[in-house]
């Protein structure tokens, strides 16, 4: 569906200046992604950029409708076939004629661009070249398939959404708080009616008709506490009572989300529900909240240009403000500068010569959706999505191309939930699943070398039930993370501590022989055995029992190395506790 842009607000195309673009180099338009054109005032195309030429040559377009002299407004008001679609929509060719004829400025339009194999969209976007003499008009047509597909799946999951918004007791909605604090209805569920006791066609034409609903006394604080959260950009929430028209009175909770709604004002995504039963009985009930997912949002990428020595040369203003850095700082930097202490997902050093832009300066290919974190001043580190694209001319490398993306937010995230998935909750150690998934690559690691030694450690606190007994099981807590702590301190980076459960933990030491395993775990008892832990001011003593056992490249399962191992334990507790013994 084409929609028309404002000709105040229309941006040039991405990528262009408002400048004569016959006047740019050619890498700049060939290292755009989009396809480009200029045309002169009478629609005849004057510039195509390589990535125009190479569309229309894969796509079968005769020659004569994709190089310089062309009368693209021919083309599209003829419905070429070769056109892939635009000529075929006369609202195309009449916007173009629009701008040519400068009765417009800029507009944009969507189109499908399917061929045997796929389905495809565009987005073609066509604006005056500002102060040009005679008039230029750039096209530039977007490869949109990406967000056409990712509506396409909104749109199915937006439907189950409006089935469920329809059943569900209570109303979903929209509304906008604006920049001068006047507030509107943007959207309703059907539950609405049901909810204020209103006819539906009354609320499709006026929705503040809930809002002269609400108590006198209550309204004052109602629109006092949504203004307030707009301004702070935080969670609305709201209880509330309403008189229905049959003077009924009943409570009405809104919760609602803000975001930006572009306008200078704050746009909030909610729920209006009865919650008149849980008011009057005093009961906790909770109303479960329904989380929508935000319509889809173009993020801002950041830019940045190497040269071929891999030295930066420029960077947009995102770039600037996701790095936090200015231009003065970044340019002369290389990806292998050690002041972007950048870092891999799981904590360890991103090498300079592994960024993206070095590796296609170094390939000559693209490099794609690569994840690093970045030290930024002022933020710590801002994890990014780095594409790198080497410009070549004449086979030569220009320069490389890269953008990134912002992605810390979904990063953090997904750390927290591997965090809790993969740690026990008392002593911060992984738990036993990370552990074995751990033991499993390293003892398939073993097996695959065979020279390679790795060990592990059987460990568990003596007579724990006493502390627990005498003590309390809070005074036990504090003594299995004393005990946890002095261990980990014990260990290397690589090592793998557990509590694998109650008093037991389990260590795995790769890259480790069994004599520097034994020597490790004399430490850590002897450390245990030393260090009591304090408890309301009382110092709790405990000892620890270890079992030692090599993984073997000859077991066929890493139970059996942990059946060593416990065996082992076994053994050091029979002799009486406070001791290491290795397995045979």
């Amino acid at each position: 569906m084409a929609r028309p842009a404002n000709p105040t607000q229309a941006p040039a195309p991405a990528g262009l200046t408002t400048a004569d673009p016959r006047s740019l180099p050619g890498s700049v338009l060939d290292g755009l992604g989009a396809h480009v054109c200029l045309l002169d005032a009478r629609g005849v195309i004057l510039v195509v950029n390589r990535a125009w030429q190479e569309f229309a040559v894969a796509n079968g377009a005769p020659p004569g409708t994709r190089h310089e002299g062309t009368n693209y407004l021919s083309v599209c008001e003829a419905g070429d076939a070769a056109g892939c679609g635009v000529g075929e929509q006369p609202s195309f060719a009449s916007g173009l004629r629009d701008v040519l004829a400068g009765r417009a400025d800029a507009f944009e339009f969507e189109y499908p661009c399917h061929s045997a194999a796929e389905q495809r969209w565009f987005l073609a976007r066509v604006a005056r070249v500002r102060d040009s003499d005679p008039p230029l008009v750039v096209v530039a047509h977007d490869d949109i398939s990406a967000l056409k597909r990712t509506q396409l799946t909104l749109a199915r999951r937006e439907a189950v959404l409006a089935d469920l918004a329809a059943s569900i007791p209570g109303a979903l909605f929209r509304l906008v708080v604006g920049a001068d604090g006047a507030f509107g209805y943007r959207y309703l569920s059907p539950g609405a009616a049901a909810l204020f006791g209103l006819d539906a066609a009354a609320l499709a034409a006026d929705a503040r008709c809930i809002d002269e609903q609400v108590l006198p006394e209550d309204r004052a604080e109602r629109a006092r506490s949504l203004r307030a959260a707009a301004a702070a950009g935080i969670r609305w929430e709201s209880e509330h009572r309403i008189r229905l028209a049959d003077g009924a009175v009943r409570w009405v909770q809104a919760q609602a989300l803000p975001r930006p709604d572009g306008a200078g004002g704050t746009l909030f995504t909610g729920l209006f529900s009865d919650v008149t039963d849980r008011r009057r009985a005093e009961e906790g009930l909770r109303i479960s909240e329904e989380t929508y997912r935000t319509l889809f949002q173009t993020i801002p990428l950041g830019v940045v240009y190497h040269d071929p020595s891999g030295r930066i040369t420029s960077a947009n203003p995102a770039a600037q403000r996701i790095l936090g850095l200015s231009l003065d700082q970044m340019q002369g930097r290389s990806s292998v500068d050690s002041r972007w202490r950048a870092i891999r997902e799981d904590g360890a050093d991103f090498p300079g010569d592994q960024h993206p832009a070095a590796q296609a300066i170094r390939t000559r290919q693209p490099v794609r959706d690569v994840v690093m974190g970045v030290s930024v001043p002022e933020r710590g580190y801002v994890w990014i999505m780095v594409n790198a694209v080497p410009i070549l001319k004449a086979g030569e490398l220009v320069e490389v191309y890269a953008s990134f993306e912002d992605i810390t937010q979904r990063v953090l995230l997904s750390q927290e939930l591997r965090q809790q998935a993969t740690t026990d909750f008392l002593t911060g150690l992984v738990n036993r699943r990370y552990f074995m998934e751990r033991l499993e690559a390293e003892f398939s690691r073993v097996r695959r070398h065979g020279r390679h030694q790795s060990c592990l450690l059987a460990l568990d606190l003596d007579h724990f039930k006493r502390v627990n007994d005498t003590h309390g099981h809070a005074a036990g807590d504090q003594v299995l993370r004393h005990v946890a702590d002095l261990m980990r301190q014990s260990v290397r980076r690589p090592d793998v501590l557990s509590r694998s459960g109650g008093e037991e933990f389990l260590l795995l030491l790769p890259d480790t022989g069994r004599e520097a395993a034994v020597s490790l775990a004399e430490r850590i008892r002897r450390r245990i055995a030393a260090s009591p832990t304090m408890a309301d001011g009382l110092p709790i003593a405990v000892t620890i029992s270890i079992g030692v056992s090599a993984l073997n490249p000859a077991d066929t399962t890493p139970d059996a190395v942990l059946a060593r191992a416990d065996a082992a334990l076994y053994e050091a507790k029979r002799s009486g506790r406070d001791t290491v013994r290795v397995a045979g």
